[in-house]
């Protein structure tokens, strides 16, 4: 859809807000009970990404691994403070380093499950994915060994573990090109990844928005009280509804002003001030600029097709 230059230009540009400055690094970690024999890890020192685990009377899934061996060792202790059973699948949302670079420290569980994306990215550009987070001077990225999944499906894939059915669900390209949506109905619960910010603005330098919006429309189709965000506190179905009307508001505003031939800077002097009264509760509000241009970039070359 866009021009590699542009792209790359974006994703550098986004990740240096993300993850420049100290509001960046979130502080000590800690994990919460969801709901029996679930819990989240969220916080620590580094990216604020979330991961759950899931004990199960076989063995236990880790869902998202953390930025760092160090912090995905400290979900590990977590774990082993209430099992002493084996990890039996991990599985990745998506590729982005601060859900992946924690994967080496639960290799042995020799399953490491993701979109097909997922591993042609850390196969593909995983090197430089890790090269460019470490110069965001995250405690403990020189360790990090870039370890792709090595199960894959395209579509839809189930897991089936101590009586838990985990649907892993694919709706197309969204956050990114590889997102997985995780549906567990027995507990009417879903992991979304980064396809959720939960009270805070996304990261969309891979985003494709109007799939964004689809895949949300979708995860509002299921069955489900407990959504576990990819970044923010737990939370239920009104945190779907939250961030794809975030999403619409912002595609919305952008083609307005596409539609009058405004440039991009136009479009961010007239577009962010509303986003920025609109959601001013939300954390990184400094990010919306690059959020428009995003928008921007998407909807001028679609016109132009």
């Amino acid at each position: 859809m866009f021009k590699a230059g542009i792209h790359s230009t974006i994703l550098i540009l986004s990740l240096l807000l993300i993850l420049s400055g100290p509001a960046a690094f979130a502080g000590e970690s800690k994990t919460i009970e969801v709901l029996k024999n679930v819990f989240t890890t969220i916080d620590g020192d580094g990216v604020d990404s979330n991961t759950t685990f899931i004990i199960t009377t076989e063995g236990v899934i880790v869902i998202d691994t953390r930025p760092t061996p160090a912090e995905a060792r400290k979900v590990l202790a977590e774990i082993r403070k209430r099992t002493d059973l084996p990890i039996v699948y991990t599985i990745n949302t998506h590729y982005h380093g601060d859900h992946t670079f924690g994967n080496q420290v639960f290799k042995d569980s020799k399953t490491i499950i993701a979109h097909k994306n997922v591993r042609n990215t850390l196969i593909n550009s995983g090197q430089d994915h890790l090269s460019l987070f470490k110069t965001f001077k995250i405690p403990g990225m020189d360790e990090v060994e870039v370890t792709p999944p090595n199960v894959t499906y395209e579509k839809e894939m189930e897991i089936w573990l101590g009586g838990y059915r985990l649907q892993l669900l694919y709706h197309g390209k969204g956050h990114t090109d590889g997102d997985t949506i995780i549906y567990i109905d027995q507990l009417r619960t879903i992991i979304s990844g980064d396809l959720i910010f939960n009270e805070k603005i996304p990261y969309m330098g891979d985003a494709y928005i109007d799939e964004w919006i689809e895949s949300l429309n979708y995860m509002e189709l299921l069955k489900n009280e407990t959504v576990i965000p990819g970044h923010g506190a737990i939370g239920g179905r009104p945190t779907v509804i939250a961030m794809k009307h975030y999403l619409i508001n912002l595609k919305g505003l952008v083609l307005e002003q596409l539609n009058n031939n405004k440039s991009l800077k136009e479009t961010q002097e007239a577009v962010a001030p509303i986003l920025r009264e609109k959601y001013k509760s939300w954390k990184k509000l400094e990010w919306i600029e690059g959020n428009i241009e995003r928008a921007w970039l998407e909807y001028s070359t679609k016109q132009k097709t």
